[in-house]
C-alpha cells in the first residue's frame, strides 16, 4: 500500500480540485442555456413564487415567467458567479479548520451543497425584494438593480461565511482519527 499524502498535501489537492470545478463550472456556465441553468432557476422562481404569492410558468428556452408580475427571471439571474465564489469561500473556511482531519472532503462537499442552497437563499430574497419595490411603485434603473443584487449577495455570503467560521472553530475537536491506516507488514 502506497504511503499516504502528508496532510498539507492533501489540502492542497483538494483545494485544487474544487477550485478546478469552479473554473469548469464557469467555463460551462459561458455557453450554457437557460435551460442549462433550470436546476438554479426553477428553486429560486418556485421560493419567489411561494413566498411572493406569485403564479409562475416555466418557457424553454426563456426562463421562468411570472406573468401577473411582469418578471422574467432568466439566465441573467441564475446567480452561478455567486455560486462560484461562495463554494470557493466555504471550501477554504473548511479547508482551514484546524480540527476536520480525514472530513475535509466531506466537509468540502457539504459546503458546496450549502453554497448551492445559499445561492437560492440569496437569489430569491434579491427578486422578492425587487418584487416588494414593484408592489409598492418603485421602479429602479437597472444600475439600481444591481446593487440591491449586489447588496443581497454581498450580505449573504459575509453572513453565512461568519457563520460557518464560527461553526467550525466552535465544534469541539473529535478524538484525533488517522487518515490512513497503518498498513501491516
Amino acid at each position: 500500500m502506497p504511503a499516504p499524502l502528508p496532510a498539507r498535501t492533501q489540502h492542497l489537492v483538494l483545494a485544487a480540485l474544487l477550485l478546478g470545478a469552479a473554473f469548469a463550472l464557469k467555463w460551462w456556465y459561458r455557453t450554457a442555456t437557460v435551460d442549462e441553468l433550470a436546476w438554479l432557476l426553477r428553486p429560486v422562481a418556485g421560493v419567489v413564487g411561494a413566498l411572493g404569492g406569485e403564479e409562475w410558468n416555466w418557457v424553454p428556452g426563456t426562463g421562468a415567467l411570472f406573468s401577473g408580475a411582469h418578471i422574467l427571471i432568466d439566465r441573467s439571474c441564475s446567480g452561478v458567479n455567486f455560486l462560484v465564489i461562495t463554494v470557493a469561500t466555504f471550501t477554504f473556511l473548511v479547508l482551514r479548520a484546524a480540527h476536520a482531519g480525514c472530513g475535509r472532503p466531506v466537509l468540502a462537499l457539504l459546503a458546496a451543497g450549502g453554497a448551492i442552497v445559499l445561492t437560492v437563499v440569496a437569489n430569491s430574497g434579491r427578486i422578492l425584494a425587487m418584487l416588494w419595490l414593484q408592489r409598492v411603485g418603485i421602479v429602479l434603473a437597472p444600475s439600481a438593480h444591481e446593487v440591491v443584487g449586489a447588496f443581497f449577495f454581498l450580505a449573504s455570503l459575509l453572513l453565512a461565511s461568519v457563520a460557518l467560521d464560527r461553526l467550525l472553530r466552535r465544534t469541539p475537536p473529535p478524538a484525533p482519527v488517522p487518515c490512513a491506516h497503518p498498513s501491516t507488514p
